[in-house]
């Protein structure tokens, strides 16, 4: 910090010379004094360029630089302090580790530290960029009702756990049809082909003419893709719909590839085509699980990889792709059938 603001000052001290090219300024003349300002703070002070001996209190504006009064030592690791007053204080985001809690305000943490101060909202399962970027998976399956309809505002407590995919003989435009059980790597078209599948609507007749009541099985099943639209709509518990960082819009069905970085595993290993678990190392899978673990042990509703999970990466105009998450078998499975989804963030 202080080497910014000597720099500061320097800018100063220069553009005083400017002014006045005849000779150099003095510090007294730059307005710099000897004596301590007592509304200063501390580390306030700007030291004149040419006399260490004088220095200058810089006001600065610490609210409008993103510093609160509020009390971090709690949560968090890297605490930084306005320079101009001590008592207003900023979280320098730490970078982002697999198996950290991710929480509402886009900071992460071991789970060991959480205490209850932040809200979480789920658990890291990839980084890139040395952790400042990466991506969350969602606490806990999102649930509907007997019918398969979700409700953004009580995301886990229908009574089904799993959601249709729909559109069931419908080859969704914009939608990859990839081969049987090939490996797909390029997880950064989940959130563009949730959002594809989420607007697309099947030419099916009864879907057309209103055979199919809305929100029906059938409709369900065969109108509309439910499970895209609920992760678009989904928010977490005890945020607001309208956070910019973790609310709606934010989470989007993960692609077979984001279930294959959830487990862990080596690329050469992988065998397409086959319904087994090649290439699944499950180190991953390891971390997330003991995080889910201890967020159930501290009271948050939190569930572990268990189950065959679906995603947005479709095979056929009947069928996507899935994975069982206990140990990274691959499979498929038809539209119509209910799975437990998952959503996912990027941050």
């Amino acid at each position: 910090m202080r080497y910014v603001l000597f720099l500061i000052a320097i800018l100063f001290s220069s553009q005083a010379v400017a002014l006045n090219c005849e000779r150099q300024p003095t510090c007294e003349e730059l307005n710099y004094s000897k004596d301590d300002d007592p509304q200063c703070a501390e580390d306030g002070y700007i030291l004149c360029p040419f006399d260490s001996q004088y220095k200058k209190c810089v006001n600065f504006n610490c609210e409008s630089l993103g510093f609160t009064n509020n009390d971090k030592t709690s949560w968090c690791k890297n605490i930084a302090v306005c320079p101009g007053n001590k008592d207003y204080t900023a979280c320098i985001k730490a970078t982002c580790e697999i198996g950290d809690v991710y929480y509402a305000d886009g900071s992460c943490g071991l789970v060991d530290d959480y205490n209850g101060s932040k809200t979480p909202v789920g658990v890291v399962y990839y980084v890139s960029d040395g952790g400042y970027h990466g991506r969350v998976l969602n606490l806990y399956p999102l649930t509907a009702d007997k019918n398969g309809n979700f409700d953004p505002a009580h995301p886990y407590d229908g009574s089904q756990d799993n959601l249709y995919w729909g559109l069931f003989e419908t080859d969704v435009p914009g939608l990859t049809n990839y081969p049987k059980m090939i490996f797909t790597p390029d997880f950064d078209q989940a959130q563009e082909e949730t959002q594809i599948a989420a607007k697309a609507s099947s030419t099916k007749a009864e879907c057309l003419n209103g055979s199919y009541k809305e929100h029906s099985e059938e409709y369900n099943q065969y109108c509309q893709a439910t499970a895209a639209k609920a992760t678009l709509v989904f928010y977490p518990p005890d945020v607001s719909p309208d956070n910019n960082l973790v609310g709606q819009g934010k989470w989007f069905m993960p692609t077979f590839a984001d279930l294959f970085y959830m487990q862990g595993f080596d690329v050469e290993k992988v065998i397409p085509g086959e319904f087994d678990n090649s290439g699944i190392i499950g180190d991953v899978r390891k971390k997330l699980n003991e995080t889910f673990s201890h967020l159930g042990n501290k009271g948050i509703k939190s569930e572990s990889l268990v189950g065959y999970w679906q995603c947005i990466t479709e095979w056929d105009f009947k069928t996507v792709f899935s994975m069982k998450m206990d140990d990274g078998t691959k499979n498929d499975h038809h539209k119509i059938t209910p799975m437990i989804t998952r959503a996912i963030l990027a941050f």
